[in-house]
């Protein structure tokens, strides 16, 4: 790696702050980096190191430097816990909803429901806006004051940044100390909501940013309808980086390559299984060898092959098992992610944009993936009843997932189509391989109503070029 640049160096310096290892994958994999090297300096501060990694990035940074996270105060941490409780609370989302219950159900299985019902009577009484928004400044304040390391304030004192981004606001807990000192440095700072569920589904944006960017505008009026302190010209809707490899042609194998490196016959149709992490989507094992045995049992031209998926993050013994059995007409690809940093690699890139592109049909309980199987005019079967042979409680079942706030538009736009036991799934197997456009009119009305103008492949161009900007004016 170079070293930082000389004082003679006028170009804006821009970190890139990567909490979790799929921020390389939208931002340095991708057109960001590549744009922001042509004029900038960049420092990539990540929790990922090593070339495996860095010899993959679009553009060669002039810096990385590893991220470690640090332990959180016991008070700050216990503050979070409440916050975390009262926010769902006020919002009150299905998701949140949803939420309350899994803590409810997790307390009484660690005997733990005194203090549970303690956390739940004070959130209550925190669960307003103006209490919220006070009690995050105060938790903010503690976390900076009582911050485990001064390496940061260091680091930002050396590198002397034009502007700090962080490439997720969520999953990514390492993230929030960098990001945290260098508002306190008064470094400008931008963030980007990792994913359309994020408002509902994950916990309050504890960090203050100067620049927030959303994939969509639906979803910048949703920010703005929850934080409705931030200036509205600082929340700007981009479209999301992680869609934009399905739009290079380099990415896209023949279908005859990828069925080669996977163990498909190209000569027989394939569904996409795309299953989802063990501890959200439960037994879904079963409902992937039901699906086995659905599909072969249909009556068609010619024998469909099942592709299956798994989530690297989050792949349960009993599927694992699955995949070993052999089952006739399923395959199990091995999924080209780092096990030590559970991060994408690079080559993983064109493997899952070419099972998207390929794919006769795609199946996920409900997940982005139905986006972007849209994005490829994909039918698409949606799971909204729990595996055969389950007995989950509704709080753990597969219809909540349905019912998220993000994802119930989705259920109810026609574009895709929601299986509510196995007879639907049989018949929407044979429909959907039979019948692959019939839905299509819905799936083109879903993207163009969701996505607007920003599913164009250059989401990541674009942040950049908003990054830019704001590093520039700050370095004049």
């Amino acid at each position: 790696m170079a070293d930082s640049g000389s004082a003679s160096d006028s170009r804006p310096h821009i970190v890139i702050v990567a909490g979790r290892g799929e921020v390389l994958r939208n931002f340095l994999f991708s057109d960001t980096l590549s744009y922001l090297a042509k004029s900038a300096r960049v420092t990539v501060l990540s929790v990922v190191d090593g070339d495996a990694f860095v010899r993959h990035f679009s553009a060669r940074p002039e810096r990385v430097v590893r991220l470690r996270e640090y332990p959180q105060p016991t008070l700050v941490a216990y503050l979070r816990v409440l916050i975390e409780n009262a926010h769902d609370r006020w919002q009150w989302s299905a998701v949140a909803r949803n939420n309350w219950e899994r803590r409810d159900l997790r307390a009484k299985e660690r005997r733990r429901v005194w203090r549970r019902r303690f956390v739940k009577v004070v959130s209550w009484f925190l669960s307003f806006r103006p209490i919220l928004r006070g009690l995050t400044a105060v938790k903010e304040e503690l976390a900076y004051r009582l911050r485990p390391t001064r390496d940061f304030d260091e680091l930002f004192e050396e590198l002397q940044p034009d502007l700090v981004f962080n490439g997720s606001q969520i999953h990514g807990i390492a993230a929030e100390l960098p990001m945290r000192v260098a508002r306190r440095m008064g470094i400008p700072t931008a963030v980007f909501v990792f994913s359309w569920d994020n408002l509902t589904s994950q916990t309050r944006i504890f960090v203050t940013y100067d620049l927030y960017f959303v994939w969509t505008e639906s979803i910048r009026q949703e920010f703005l309808r929850l934080y409705p302190h931030v200036e509205q010209d600082r929340v700007i809707a981009t479209g999301t980086p992680q869609f934009d490899y399905h739009f290079r042609p380099e990415n896209r194998l023949e279908r005859e390559e990828l069925c080669q490196r996977l163990g498909i016959d190209p000569a027989r149709p394939y569904v996409l299984y795309t299953a989802g992490i063990d501890h959200h989507f439960f037994e879904e094992h079963l409902h992937v060898r039901r699906v086995a045995e659905l599909l072969a049992g249909l009556d068609l031209p010619l024998r469909p092959q099942l592709v299956v998926r798994t989530y690297t993050k989050g792949t349960s013994d009993e599927m694992k098992a699955l995949a070993a059995e052999g089952l006739p007409d399923v395959i199990f690809p091995p999924v080209t992610w780092d096990a030590e940093w559970q991060t994408p690699k690079y080559e993983d890139l064109e493997i899952y944009t070419s099972l998207l592109k390929h794919a006769a049909l795609g199946i996920n309980a409900a997940s982005t993936v139905s986006l972007e199987l849209m994005v490829f005019d994909k039918p698409i079967i949606n799971i909204r009843y729990d595996p055969p042979g389950s007995d989950l409680p509704w709080c753990l079942g597969f219809e909540r997932h349905i019912l998220f706030d993000h994802y119930w538009p989705v259920a109810q736009s026609g574009a895709t189509m929601v299986a509510e036991s196995d007879d639907d799934m049989r018949r929407m197997l044979k429909r959907g391989l039979e019948r692959p456009d019939a839905d299509a009119e819905a799936r083109r009305t879903f993207v163009a109503s969701f996505f607007g103008d920003l599913l164009d492949g250059r989401a990541g161009e674009r942040i950049g070029r908003l990054l830019l900007d704001r590093a520039q004016r700050e370095s004049q």
